[in-house]
């Protein structure tokens, strides 16, 4: 029975991520919620979750409410990642109470409803007549970008929480990249693929686009300079067709390096696995961006359960871990689980109670104080650490973070999730140094 109402579950959720084009960075669906339906709770978040880091009495908040934004996508094919992450960042400030430094919290949200168009027109929306002191999101790199010029004319901080290209923040003195940028996931990757796993030839593949090329050129830098061979580097159209072409012909290697997401990450996996590539050459993901998450191994389990269990294994990079055993994620999974029955499957959860907490930092240090130069200050002095790790600033806008490696797992309630490798810790936004 359960793996009827599984293989129901994925028929829908197929229908769902075959409309997905590349998203880009953090616009893939690494956000995307990680319960199959069957496992998502029905109940609305309390009004304070039990055991959720910083969660206490404070006594009740006086004066005008600190207007937080937040742009996710609530409709269109990235709607299940938007509505995790509104339940990720309502999560956070119920555990502080609903509260920052004394006074009232009002998170403004809006839909970008996948254009980077309705995105800036919410952004101006947020500032302009809401009043908000900052804007979180949105995820996407094509809205990402557009936000961001805008937010550089108003002079107002707007804060990623999800890895974004480094070349698309240059310039930009009001852009908070606290969800870390293209260099530093990829060399670690780099790093483990060559020291740890002990590979010396690699292919690899990805979406003939910016963002594909931001995230690969990091790694092949740092992978030839530990002395790796890249043997070749294919890039594929959006959508990819037919992987087949791409991998029928390649020579034996140590392993396939490759990312993409939604239909794509289908298509390459099932070409790898039907091929036999699997047997022979198996695949290390860039980073999670939904290359990897709980719902493509679920869309695998139904092409063939022997093709799932193949994907198990697989390495990815990823700024937070399930099982990180540092206490602030401890309490923060113990707490997600008190409230929703599941463990965080994705990387949302974690990543957005993370600027949640360096939003808090930097509110408190200035007593609540939202004028923008003086709050965008705070942020990037603040020194934090929550369920990701350890988070500072280092004379830059983009953040130290800790990136970890993990590897594609079932657990013992049959979803899939992450379980940490490795941990690279504080790793600057230039990347490791190898």
């Amino acid at each position: 029975m359960k793996r009827i109402i599984r293989f129901i579950t994925v028929i829908l959720a197929i229908a769902m991520i075959l409309s997905l084009v590349a998203c880009d960075s953090g616009g893939s669906p690494s956000g995307t919620p990680s319960q199959q339906p069957s496992q998502q709770p029905s109940q609305q978040p309390s009004q304070q979750p039990s055991g959720a880091p910083g969660a206490s009495t404070p006594p009740p908040p006086t004066g005008p409410p600190i207007k937080i934004g937040h742009i996710v996508d609530l409709t269109g094919v990235e709607a299940m990642a938007g509505a995790e992450a509104k339940r990720a960042l309502e999560f956070a400030i119920e555990s502080f109470g609903g509260q920052i430094a004394g006074r009232p919290v009002e998170i403004i949200l809006g839909d970008a409803q996948n254009q980077p168009s309705v995105a800036v027109d919410l952004a101006r929306k947020m500032v302009e007549q809401d009043g908000v002191a900052a804007i979180l999101g949105p995820t996407q790199v094509g809205q990402k970008s557009a936000v961001a010029e805008y937010m550089d004319q108003a002079g107002v901080p707007l804060v990623f929480y999800n890895g974004s290209p480094l070349g698309m923040l240059m310039g930009k003195e009001w852009v908070v990249a606290a969800g870390g940028v293209t260099p530093q996931m990829p060399t670690c990757m780099a790093d483990y693929v060559y020291n740890t796993l002990g590979y010396r030839t690699v292919h690899t593949i990805s979406f003939d686009n910016t963002s594909g090329r931001a995230w690969f050129d990091p790694f092949v830098a740092a992978f030839e300079k530990l002395g790796g061979s890249v043997l070749t580097q294919q890039w594929h159209p959006i959508p990819c067709p037919d992987f087949a072409p791409f991998l029928a012909t390649l020579s034996d290697a140590d392993a396939i390096v490759a990312w993409n997401s939604g239909g794509d990450a289908i298509g390459f996996w099932k070409a790898w696995y039907d091929l036999g590539i699997h047997e022979k050459m198996p695949v290390v993901g860039l980073f999670n961006g939904g290359f990897t998450d709980y719902y493509i191994v679920d869309a695998m389990y139904a092409h063939s359960p022997a093709a799932a269990e193949a994907m198990l294994g697989t390495p990815v990079a990823i700024m937070y871990a399930l099982d990180a055993q540092h206490q602030e994620n401890i309490q923060f999974v113990e707490a997600w689980k008190a409230q929703y029955g599941v463990a965080p499957a994705s990387n949302l959860p974690g990543s957005i109670n993370q600027v949640a907490l360096l939003m808090k930092a930097a509110l408190e240090s200035i007593d609540g104080d939202t004028n923008p130069e003086n709050l965008m200050k705070a942020i990037l002095g603040a020194s934090i650490t929550g369920p990701e790790g350890h988070l500072s600033f280092s004379n830059s806008s983009i953040a130290t973070k800790d990136v970890y490696i993990v590897q594609v797992v079932q657990l013992d309630d049959g979803s899939y999730n992450y379980s940490m490798l490795k941990v690279y810790k504080d790793v600057p936004p230039t990347g490791l140094a190898n």
